[in-house]
């Protein structure tokens, strides 16, 4: 999957689902200046899980690499790259 289309699926649930803006967030604004939080990244990591298949266990999560809607993407699509990677 590409990377723009990991960001633009997880900008659409974060705006929409957890933050609940009807303005798309912006690829590099502060998503915990946005009121983005702990239960926020909970509830993005079942997304990730349900959306894309692949399980970020919580104890991997680096939360300078979620502060951002395209860092997270960068981050989603790490994992992506290591499940295709595995045989």
């Amino acid at each position: 999957m590409r990377l723009e289309d990991i960001q633009a699926t997880l900008g659409t649930y974060l705006a929409r689902e957890v933050l609940f803006r009807d303005t798309p967030l912006l690829p590099d604004a502060d998503l915990y200046d946005a009121g983005f939080d702990s239960l926020s990244l909970s509830r993005v990591l079942v997304f990730v899980e349900e959306r894309f298949g692949v399980h970020i266990p919580d104890e991997e999560v680096d939360v300078d690499a979620v502060t951002t809607l395209a860092r997270m993407s960068r981050f989603v699509a790490s994992y992506l790259e290591r499940r295709a990677a595995t045989p």
